[in-house]
């Protein structure tokens, strides 16, 4: 089995279903997969939805209610508690489970996770790809390589376990006085510092991974191959950023990759309704950005 775990409560339900969705059609054996929904509440309606659209395919759904008191008097910001549960994710998987791919639900899986599942860790509890985006990057380290982007994690459970990976994450949140930018994954860096295996770009292929090879960016200069074979041939693309595919102002090329595979789901998004919503100004907007989009979806071989 390949086991997946996402986190999500009520109102990321229809964009988990996404999530598993393209991950069901990416794979060439779906019955093999298991997914994990790992929830602060969902409703009896949202849960049988899910189970009737996985259940053609053979893929399995585990949904694992947690109580949301665990987050009482941490400084999470515009996060809810649902963001904090993969740092907990051993406790809350069956026995027997030894590693698992944790997807964010904002990502769309494009390339069977069967390939990621097998990649060797090399001894750590996490492979991870490096974060491209966010505001955290510049000021977190020196060696900003070293800070990764926890939206897409290969988990070797028993090592996170040994490790006490959970508990200097919750720690480190407890000690902030003010909301951080991102802390699940401030807190996981914190925790596992440098001690994570590299995986390929394409496996957590991020928006700023564009610019970085069409500026290009002097201090990815070394990354910039990886990063160029990301943008060709996307495994898991993550959109990052507060404008989501399910938002009309989406400035990601390949957004309708996602609004075309909600429809697979019982939450289809119509991308032309929300686009014909928008006030003119804003439609002008998108519109002077089109050539850019354009250009960039050709980069990627998808």
């Amino acid at each position: 089995m390949v086991d997946i775990v996402l986190c999500a409560d009520e109102a990321y339900i229809p964009y988990a279903a996404v999530v598993m969705a393209s991950a069901v059609q990416a794979s060439a054996t779906p019955q093999a997969l298991r997914f994990h929904l790992l929830t602060t509440g969902i409703s009896e309606e949202s849960e049988r939805r899910l189970h009737g659209m996985l259940a053609p395919s053979g893929a399995q759904l585990n949904v694992v209610p947690v109580q949301a008191d665990f987050a009482a008097g941490l400084a999470l910001g515009r996060f809810g508690a649902a963001s904090l549960l993969r740092l907990m994710m051993p406790r809350f998987l069956p026995e027997g489970c030894r590693r698992a791919i944790y997807l964010d639900c904002d990502v769309m899986v494009v390339d069977d996770l069967a390939t990621l599942w097998e990649t060797d860790l090399e001894g750590h509890a996490v492979g991870a790809v490096m974060d491209l985006c966010g505001p955290t990057v510049a000021e977190w380290k020196h060696d900003f390589a070293s800070y990764f982007n926890s939206g897409v994690l290969l988990v070797d459970l028993e090592r996170w376990q040994r490790d006490e990976i959970e508990e200097q994450a919750l720690a480190f949140l407890r000690h902030q006085q003010q909301p951080l930018d991102c802390p699940d994954q401030d807190a996981l860096n914190d925790a596992i510092g440098d001690a994570w295996a590299r995986l390929h770009p394409r496996w957590n292929f991020q928006p700023t991974a564009y610019p970085s090879v069409e500026k290009p960016y002097p201090h990815m200069g070394e990354f910039n191959p990886g990063l160029r074979e990301a943008i060709a041939s996307p495994a898991v693309i993550h959109f990052i950023g507060p404008v989501k595919p399910w938002h009309a102002m989406s400035p990601h090329p390949l957004k309708h990759l996602f609004t075309d595979c909600s429809l697979l789901t019982p939450w289809p998004i119509d991308a032309r309704a929300l686009h014909q919503a928008l006030p003119l100004k804003k439609r002008l907007r998108l519109k002077a950005k089109a050539h850019k989009l354009r250009r960039r979806r050709q980069m990627s071989r998808i």
